[in-house]
């Protein structure tokens, strides 16, 4: 044959449109006749298609046999199958593949009885019709009845999966079947016609020919889709749904897996929205889930904080009560409720409050903890600052009864005395040397008495917050020098040495400062090197560091046991002192000091040692004119 028989190909090409219009009338009638007319119709083309496929092959050219039960029928019946699929659901499919798969496995058994009758019996033919039929190869037939299944969920998964990614329904179609034929044509040739001669001539043929009609059928079966189901066809859409009308089993799965996910999504956005710490757990603890809160409280990741790894993030001093108390409660199935810390990688502490309850299934069997963590760091701050502060009014509180009760003793004293001397000047025999000596011990008294109430002026200034500045032009030499020569007297009368080292020439000695406050700072500090040192020497004065003077004031008086240096600056703290430290005055003088050395933007402290004498520090800012 040297051309290609047309006339052939046409009758084929008729064939197949019969078929063709058959299925797609029998389809488009199945809400008034349901869908048993097309079965039984499908289900007869498989009994005429084996028949045809045993018996008819017809060359189309030299190298082309096209059997038309194969390449018209059975193609057919695959396309009614993703007909069924896409308009219909997956349970009709389901249901004519099986009836399908049923039929050739019957059509093949009763092939092998009407052998068996054959072959046992004298058989009686008055029409002389051959028997040949019955003698087919019936492993043939078996082997046809498995690829048309195999063929069938094929063009499921396969319709899905390019339905992804192709919008055109004749692409959809064509593509589909073209890989579903060539998968048949390929399979059904090895495994049937293996061990014949022709077998490349057979293959060959059987992919050109299903090839061919699985793109006619394209045309067909999307015309009548797109014609005669065209209320529920859409143009240029990529999604399956806006195609057809009825959803598939794929799609119902698909419409429930968006369910899901839509569930999922805000499920999330909620975990992400809330300002509180999200973690999720196994039934026995382990910890499954955190929320991006939960990360940013703790300083973990969710990768870190999977299973026990949030343990990590818990500050040590809480760790090993918190993970005994934690699995305690899920060992019990009992809510748990905590109070505990995270140290975080900077060295932040963060205090939570964890919560859980167990999670349920429908046995009422736990599966899991749900629970949240609330960053409560600022509250326990609060409360770590409220308790502070209770006890810093306690000891307030405590320290001023005390200084009330020395300042009492305080005044009395001198009053006393200058009562008492005032008495005994009364006396008419007294000589003009006694005169003077109570005169100058009420001199005294009433100078005490005036210093003990000045200190209380300050304090109680300071404390009103009613104390100003005022800045001058203060000659620092000029002050030192005065002060030196104002507690000269008394320190040579103590037998004590003192002397004075100033660190500017005259003319650099000249800032801007309050003066008086200035030297009520350093005249405190003189003032209580003297009442503390007994023997040896004093010394002040001062030297420029950077932009500040720095002052000291230095003696080897009774020194200051270290755990009274941090509080010695404490207001009435002399009053708390109940030894041999505590001598007379108020108490007020060194926090009158510290308040005054802040207010001109300064600093005080000290060095002492016990039994070795002190030396106090303060500075003030060197500011010229």
């Amino acid at each position: 044959m040297d051309s290609i028989n047309f006339y052939q190909i046409s009758i084929f090409l008729f064939q197949g449109l019969i078929v063709a219009s058959l299925i797609l009338l029998l389809f488009r009638l199945r809400t008034i006749m349901g869908m048993g007319l097309l079965f039984t119709s499908l289900g007869l083309f498989q009994f005429i298609q084996v028949f045809l496929a045993s018996t008819l092959y017809f060359e189309i050219s030299d190298t082309l046999l096209v059997s038309p039960g194969s390449s018209i029928l059975f193609s057919a019946t695959l396309f009614a199958v993703l007909l069924i699929y896409i308009k219909e659901d997956a349970s009709t499919a389901r249901r004519l593949i099986y009836a399908l798969v049923i039929a050739n496995v019957l059509l093949c058994f009763l092939l092998i009885s009407f052998r068996l009758n054959i072959e046992g019996a004298d058989s009686y033919n008055p029409f002389d019709i051959s028997t040949e039929f019955f003698y087919t190869n019936v492993f043939v037939l078996f082997v046809g009845t498995a690829i048309l299944f195999l063929d069938s969920i094929l063009i499921i998964f396969l319709f899905e999966f390019i339905s992804k990614y192709v919008s055109s329904l004749f692409l959809r179609m064509l593509l589909t079947m073209t890989i579903v034929l060539s998968f048949d044509a390929i399979f059904f040739s090895l495994g049937s016609f293996w061990y014949f001669d022709d077998i490349i001539k057979i293959l060959y043929s059987g992919l050109v020919s299903k090839v061919f009609t699985g793109i006619f059928y394209s045309i067909l079966f999307t015309l009548y889709l797109k014609h005669f189901e065209k209320e529920t066809y859409r143009a240029n859409h990529s999604t399956f749904k806006d195609i057809y009308h009825s959803l598939t089993y794929r799609q119902k799965f698909e419409v429930a897996e968006k369910a899901i996910q839509l569930t999922e999504n805000r499920y999330h956005t909620l975990t992400n929205l809330v300002p509180v710490g999200i973690f999720m757990t196994k039934a026995d603890g382990k910890t499954t889930f955190v929320n991006p809160k939960w990360c940013s409280i703790s300083g973990l990741s969710q990768e870190q904080s999977i299973n026990d790894g949030w343990f990590k993030a818990v500050h040590p001093e809480d760790r090993k009560k918190l993970k005994k108390e934690w699995y305690a409660s899920t060992g019990q199935s009992k809510d748990s409720d905590a109070e505990y810390r995270f140290l975080k990688p900077d060295g932040s502490i963060t205090w939570v409050l964890g919560q859980a309850i167990p999670e349920y299934n429908e046995k009422h069997q736990i599966i899991g903890y749900v629970g949240t963590i609330t960053d409560i760091t600022e509250i326990k701050l609060y409360e770590i600052e409220l308790s502070r502060l209770k006890e810093k009014a306690e000891e307030s509180d405590r320290l001023k009864s005390a200084f009330l009760a020395n300042m009492s003793h305080e005044i009395r004293t001198p009053m006393n005395g200058i009562m008492g001397l005032a008495e005994l000047l009364k006396e008419p025999k007294l000589t003009g040397d006694e005169q003077k000596l109570y005169l100058d011990l009420i001199k005294e008294s009433g100078a005490r008495m005036l210093n003990i109430i000045k200190d209380i002026i300050d304090i109680s200034r300071i404390e009103a917050d009613q104390v100003t500045l005022f800045t001058n032009e203060v000659d620092v030499n000029e002050q030192t020098e005065y002060l030196y020569q104002f507690f000269k007297p008394e320190t040579d009368k103590k037998g004590i040495s003192l002397s004075l080292h100033n660190g500017l020439n005259p003319e650099e000695a000249i800032i801007q400062t309050d003066k008086e406050k200035f030297n009520a700072v350093l005249t405190n500090l003189v003032k209580n090197a003297i009442k503390y040192t007994n023997e040896g020497q004093i010394e002040f004065g001062y030297k420029q560091k950077d932009q500040f003077l720095q002052f000291y004031v230095q003696d080897t008086g009774i020194g200051i046991p270290k755990n009274r240096q941090e509080a010695i600056f404490d207001r009435f703290v002399q009053a708390d002192i109940e030894d041999r430290y505590a001598l007379e005055g108020a108490g007020i003088g060194l926090s009158i000091a510290k308040a005054y050395v802040e207010m001109l933007d300064g600093k005080i402290w000290l060095k002492s040692k016990k039994d070795k004498g002190t030396t106090f520090y303060f500075t003030i800012p060197y500011l010229q004119k």
